[in-house]
């Protein structure tokens, strides 16, 4: 026992040096981390002179830590000297692809590839890269091209609240980017997963729920259509969609069953307590190879491979035993693992089932189980939903208040019929069965047009938390274990305590008296100055092809702050200045609109010397003197913010010509402790004379790394630095925060101060922003 426990807290121990790389502002030098090995060898000497228990496991840790730190760096390593670089490639295609060919129309997508040559030169390993597709060129997963590429790196929009898209891009190893100049096709022979696809294919787009059917069948959820997405992130069934852990799981069951099946009808000698479960595990293999061994598919068979090894090798070990090994193992063959969210949520729905069965274990009661089914089945959503409240919530930022239901409804439906259906569709379309197949397919089809007009008849409530009472999402866990130790029954007091920390996000009360946040939406401008109940916005954001800056960043950061938009302010109506103001009015249609538009329904107009309070905040609008029907960048919308010590002075794109009126109207008036940089940091505006008499501490620029006007320019930039203005740039800094006291103000960066992770650095050349 004294073994298996030794084994077992080596592997926690083991994890735990792996849990540092989500934390770690930077990663250690190459000074700092030999360092650490030494300490390491030194630690392992003395344990082979003094076998302490504690040297184990600090050796262990350092170990782990080296190990995962290592990882990080050898990844980086590979793909810096090639971000925004021109390089001519030899790569590799590596996913199928799933696209419906239009000779006369070609849509652009993103494809995964493998570097194999650069430059003729033979690469070690090779390099993934994700790669902008825009050639009329049709592309085969197998293929090799010779491209021309302009590189360049994920560069993610770092705002509370919003996806990290950088720490996405490292956890799958696709950090690196490019878009094509030039392509030659050297190899046309495509793989035999693109000839599985293409065969499928023929069935598959005839159905509206395509996007679907690929992601249940090939793990590719490029095609699932944004309002399908919404759909099952909101009513809690989007894991289902996915292949995981519980599709893994399933294609073991139904071979092993099959097989069983079968063998049922041959001689005592042919059958093998291990030959359905090792036919199985290759089934399980086959599958997970036609999902291009994707992240989570690679991690759940690694897991299937893992739990069959110990399960027949070790059968007196706990479930507790298996998934803490498991786990390590994972973190030994990638530790970046630990920075993917599907990976925790996997790791974090296994644990709770194992809790649940084991703390409140009410199927096992249960005499007739096939009986209680419904019971039984009940009583693992709703132990699931409580348990599942805090990842739930670091990952989606709300809860679906019907996912109890809509589970009870989507998991028999996908689990019995619409999965295996796909399946076996999968292999009678490989036998040319052709009616077969297509029956098949067409009943998954028909059951996902069941499931969905249940969801989009459910989908009726989905509550957005704010981060404050995120600590309140751990009482599904608390409630177990009080019930079942009995806590409550000598411990009153303590509950009470333990409930007075969870509900006290709701008497909080900010430090500060106002805040003002440039956030970082790409090329465009979007500000929210509240004071932590209530909000006022400057700008919107762009709007893009199917997206928008208010629905992926604005939105998320008010609701991580729990504001309400009691009013909207537009600089003028250019797309990355008013992109998201329809979204935004349909989400807070009682906020009130002022802009210097007169063809928009405004509440109130920005015309130059109308003044108006708000909270305890005085607004000054400095510009423009008349209403235009489609004001442009001369006809912003410009005001000064002031709370009788500090102040804000907000421009839009004011150009030069307006900056000299402006001058010559307020002169020393202009003097703001803050200025919103004109029109991204452009040549044609931040005069010398506009920024002699605005004079600000600090300016602050809205402008994306990669945006084709290369803004901020040089000059503009070297020009508040002969001035002694600090510049900052959200493309480079993230989220820039204001927080203005009562005799003081303070600023912070969201990859310096408020979330400085090393996974959030600037990676390649500072290029503009230097």
């Amino acid at each position: 026992m004294r073994h298996y426990g030794s084994i077992d807290l080596m592997a926690i121990v083991f994890t735990l040096g792996c849990v540092s790389l989500m934390f770690l502002p930077s990663l250690p030098s190459e000074t700092s981390w030999l360092v650490l090995a030494g300490v390491f060898i030194v630690i392992i000497l003395v344990w082979s002179i003094r076998r302490h228990y504690y040297l184990c496991v600090i050796a262990v840790f350092i170990l782990s830590f080296l190990w995962s730190t290592a990882n990080a760096k050898q990844y980086l390593s590979l793909i810096e000297p090639y971000i925004d670089q021109t390089l001519v490639v030899t790569a590799k295609v590596e996913t199928i692809n799933t696209q419906i060919y239009s000779p006369k129309k070609n849509n652009p997508y993103y494809a995964k590839f493998s570097i194999l040559k650069i430059s003729d030169q033979i690469l070690s390993s090779p390099i993934p890269i994700i790669i902008y597709w825009q050639q009329s060129d049709l592309i085969k997963a197998g293929q090799i091209w010779q491209l021309t590429i302009k590189t360049k790196v994920t560069q993610s929009y770092l705002n509370e609240g919003s996806f990290d898209k950088q720490r996405f891009a490292i956890a799958n190893h696709t950090l690196l980017k490019a878009k094509v100049i030039k392509s030659v096709l050297l190899e046309k022979k495509f793989n035999i997963r693109q000839s599985i696809a293409d065969k499928c294919l023929a069935y598959i787009n005839l159905f509206s729920y395509r996007g679907i059917l690929l992601a249940l069948g090939f793990g590719d959820r490029s095609q699932i259509s944004d309002h399908n997405r919404l759909t099952m992130m909101q009513t809690g069934v989007a894991h289902l969609m996915a292949i995981s852990g519980m599709h893994i799981l399933l294609v073991f069951y139904i071979s092993c069953f099959l097989l069983k099946g079968l063998l049922f009808f041959f001689p005592q000698r042919y059958s093998h307590l291990l030959l359905p479960i090792l036919i199985g595990w290759l089934t399980t293999l086959c599958y997970t190879w036609l999902t291009g061994f994707n992240p989570p598919a690679l991690r759940a068979i690694l897991a299937l491979s893992i739990w069959i090894y110990l399960r027949y090798k070790n059968n007196h070990i706990s479930a507790w035993q298996k998934i803490n090994r498991i786990i390590a193992l994972l973190l030994i063959l990638d530790p970046l693992m630990i920075l993917s969210e599907s990976f925790w949520m996997s790791c974090y729905a296994v644990v709770s089932l194992i809790f649940l069965f084991e703390w409140l274990p009410l199927a096992s009661t249960l005499k007739n189980k096939k009986r209680w089914y419904f019971i039984r089945l009940l009583h693992l959503q709703f132990g699931l939903t409580l348990l599942l409240l805090p990842i739930q919530l670091f990952i989606f930022h709300g809860i679906s208040v019907v996912a109890l239901l809509t589970n009870l409804i989507a998991i028999p439906i996908v689990s019995l019929i619409t999965f295996p259906a796909i399946l076996l569709a999968l292999l009678f379309s490989l036998m040319d069965c052709f009616y077969l197949a297509l029956w098949l397919w067409f009943v998954a089809q028909t059951s996902l047009e069941w499931l969905f007009y249940c969801l989009e008849y459910l989908n009726i409530l989905w509550l957005n938390i704010p981060a404050d009472f995120y600590l309140f999402s751990s009482i599904g866990w608390l409630t177990i274990i009080i019930i079942r130790i009995e806590f409550w029954r000598r411990f009153s007091f303590s509950i009470i305590i333990v409930m007075t920390i969870l509900f006290s996000p709701i008497y909080k009360q900010p430090d500060y008296l106002w805040r003002m946040d440039m956030l970082d939406v790409g090329h465009g401008l979007a500000i929210v100055i509240h004071n932590g109940k209530s909000a006022i916005l400057y700008d919107t954001g762009a709007k893009w092809e199917n997206s928008s800056a208010a629905e992926q960043v604005i939105i998320p950061f008010l609701q991580w702050h729990n504001l309400n938009v009691e009013g909207i302010i537009i600089s003028h109506s250019h797309n990355d200045h008013i992109g998201g103001l329809s979204y935004l009015r349909q989400r807070y249609p009682d906020a009130w609109l002022m802009s210097s538009s007169s063809s928009l329904s405004n509440d109130y107009n920005c015309l130059a010397d109308h003044k108006f309070h708000w909270q305890h905040l005085r607004f000054n609008v400095l510009w423009p003197n008349k209403l235009v029907s489609d004001p442009n960048n001369g006809d912003s919308c410009v005001i000064q913010i002031t709370d009788g010590q500090f102040s804000v002075l907000l421009t839009g794109d004011l150009e030069r010509k307006q900056e000299y009126d402006l001058v010559v109207k307020y002169k020393r008036n202009l003097h703001s402790t803050i200025l919103q940089t004109p029109h991204h940091g452009s040549t044609t505006s931040s005069s010398y004379s506009f920024l002699n008499y605005v004079n600000p501490f600090n300016s602050l620029t809205s402008t994306s790394r990669y945006n084709p006007w290369r803004l901020p320019s040089n000059k503009i930039t070297n020009r508040y630095k002969a001035l002694n203005i600090n510049y900052y740039v959200t493309g480079k800094e993230g989220q820039i925060s204001l927080f203005f006291y009562p005799t003081s103000w303070q600023q912070k960066t969201m990859r310096q101060d408020i979330n400085p992770r090393w996974y959030h650095d600037w990676f390649g050349s500072l290029s503009f922003y230097e």
